[in-house]
């Protein structure tokens, strides 16, 4: 009897968690790279990092590749119900930004960027950092772990910003922060300890949107004007002359969104919604940016097996190589915008996107001002 009682306790232990952690403690680092290459979002890849300092250190390589193979995150500011009789131009602070995976969407997560944080105006997002300005200094908050860094002051009061963006990770060497004014585009190396500034016309003019590309720093403005920025040997900003090549004739009509710059697969891309021919129709369209001669946008016919996210206010796009991967679509876009749903998915072989569907991101009524944009696409910071 008691050697049947010993060896019953020698199978429970053999069952017990304990003994099988330690054969996943054993596991080969080349064979749990290989797992973790294979899952398919974000979401997964950091629940094996966190499990341990050995496996956090094993997938770093494949956290810092999620980039371009796994979807971003959507955060979307939670700021609860409004009345659709109330004015369409508002001012709102979400109380919280809850953060939401294409491959698992019924299992959002929540930032922890602080409350006070959240009900500053929120001039952009880039590489997992929020950009927020309070009084004569700008604020870089952490859109996962909530850490906050804070900018030398501004040269003077009375500032008026429309954008903010970094042109690399904190981390990287020669890393800067943007904030852009009518006319003025404000510049703060990190860890420096004041500011340069640098005037360009039209004066009514401001940056929309920031891309690091092959070495090049672009950035395109409320005109819709391509300009490249340097920042050596001293701080300037130069328009840049672009042809375009199979423009549709409704390109350029201002219908209330805005242009976006995306990379995907090597391009630089030109996101814009037209006009569909049709009353309260419109289309996507997207062009690639070819630097062989003279620079030219050329209209593309397809994202082959890639697919785009992007939003309303068009700060923070993104790509993705093989959606599939983790269940989404190829030759598609991913948009965000004010209306009820996380996201829709068009395809670019859509020829026409109807506008009086209330359920559609790009529905007129879903149009709104307030302190923040549209739910926005992310990677974290930790991923740069």
């Amino acid at each position: 009897m008691r050697d049947r009682s010993r060896s019953d306790r020698n199978k429970r232990r053999c069952r017990s968690p304990s003994a099988s952690a330690g054969k996943w403690a054993d596991l080969l680092d080349p064979l749990l790279l290989s797992v973790v290459d294979r899952l398919p979002s974000l979401r997964d890849r950091f629940a094996v990092a966190s499990v341990c300092r050995t496996w956090r250190a094993v997938s770093r390589p494949s956290l810092s590749s999620a980039t371009g193979s796994c979807p971003p995150l959507l955060c979307r500011p939670f700021v609860g119900p409004f009345h659709r009789r109330s004015r369409r131009y508002h001012q709102i602070s979400p109380r919280r930004c809850d953060l939401l995976c294409p491959a698992a969407p019924f299992a959002p997560s929540r930032s922890m960027v602080s409350s006070g944080s959240l009900n500053l105006f929120l001039l952009g997002c880039s590489y997992g950092h929020l950009i927020f300005c309070k009084g004569r200094r700008a604020i870089l908050a952490d859109i996962f772990t909530g850490d906050e860094l804070r900018s030398p002051d501004l040269p003077s009061d009375g500032w008026r910003f429309h954008y903010g963006a970094l042109t690399g990770s904190l981390s990287s060497p020669g890393s800067n922060l943007l904030l852009s004014a009518n006319g003025n585009l404000l510049r703060w190396r990190i860890g420096d300890s004041k500011w340069e500034e640098c005037s360009f016309t039209p004066l009514d003019v401001h940056m929309e949107r920031v891309v690091a590309f092959k070495d090049h720093v672009f950035a395109l403005d409320s005109a819709e004007r391509l300009r490249v920025l340097q920042f050596s040997p001293y701080f300037s900003i130069k328009q840049m002359a672009v042809q375009w090549a199979g423009r549709s004739i409704y390109s350029g009509m201002n219908i209330g969104f805005t242009q976006q710059l995306v990379e995907c697969g090597g391009e630089l891309m030109l996101v814009q919604v037209i006009p569909a021919g049709q009353i309260m129709h419109l289309k996507f369209e997207v062009y690639r940016l070819d630097l062989s001669g003279q620079p030219t946008w050329v209209k593309v016919d397809g994202l082959g097996d890639w697919a785009l996210f992007i939003e309303e206010s068009g700060r923070c796009p993104a790509s993705c190589a093989c959606p599939g991967r983790w269940g989404g679509r190829s030759n598609c876009i991913y948009y965000a915008g004010h209306g009820r749903g996380r996201w829709h998915v068009f395809s670019l072989d859509d020829t026409s996107i109807d506008t009086t569907d209330p359920e559609s991101p790009l529905y007129f009524d879903n149009q709104c001002v307030s302190m923040w944009p549209s739910p926005f696409w992310v990677y974290p910071s930790m991923l740069y």
